[in-house]
C-alpha cells in the first residue's frame, strides 16, 4: 500500500459528517478517509451509481402510480 503523506481539509456541519459517517458504514467502509478518498478519486463511478439509483426510484414510482 502506498504511504499517504498528505492532508486535505474539509469543513462540515455536525450533520453532514454524520451522513458521511452512515454513508460510509452502509457502503462498508472503516474509515471515512478512504470512503472519501474513492469518492473523489472515482468521481464517474459515483454520478454512475446515484444516476442508476435515481432510475430505480423512478422505476418504482412509476409502477406504484401506473
Amino acid at each position: 500500500m502506498t504511504q499517504k503523506t498528505h492532508i486535505i481539509k474539509c469543513f462540515v456541519t455536525k450533520t453532514q459528517r454524520e451522513k458521511i459517517e452512515n454513508d460510509a458504514q452502509a457502503k462498508g467502509y472503516v474509515f471515512i478517509s478512504a470512503y472519501l478518498r474513492d469518492l473523489l478519486l472515482n468521481k464517474g463511478n459515483f454520478i454512475e451509481e446515484k444516476i442508476m439509483e435515481t432510475n430505480q426510484q423512478i422505476k418504482k414510482l412509476l409502477e406504484a402510480i401506473g
